[in-house]
């Protein structure tokens, strides 16, 4: 899947492994696409072309993410 990242996005040092920047970017993705659902008609098969070129992931998406998802590094690990 490609998605267009805007072009004022930064880069933040944040400390996780792959997978955390995987699930990080796919949260963002889809930040950008619950912003576009009003225009986004869900029982249509296809997404107009104009609709897709008008989304891109920005800075605010990735802000959210980052505050939604937990890195690897810091979820408490509990052995019993």
């Amino acid at each position: 899947m490609k998605v267009k990242i805007a072009d004022k996005v930064g880069v933040v040092r944040v400390f996780c492994i792959s997978a955390d920047l995987a699930a990080l970017c796919t949260e963002a993705a889809m930040q950008c696409i619950r912003e576009k659902m009003d225009v986004i008609d869900i029982e249509d098969d296809t997404i107009d072309a104009e609709v897709l070129d008008s989304m891109a992931v920005s800075n605010e998406n990735f802000a959210t993410a980052l505050g939604i998802s937990n890195p690897s590094a810091l979820r408490e690990t509990v052995v019993e």
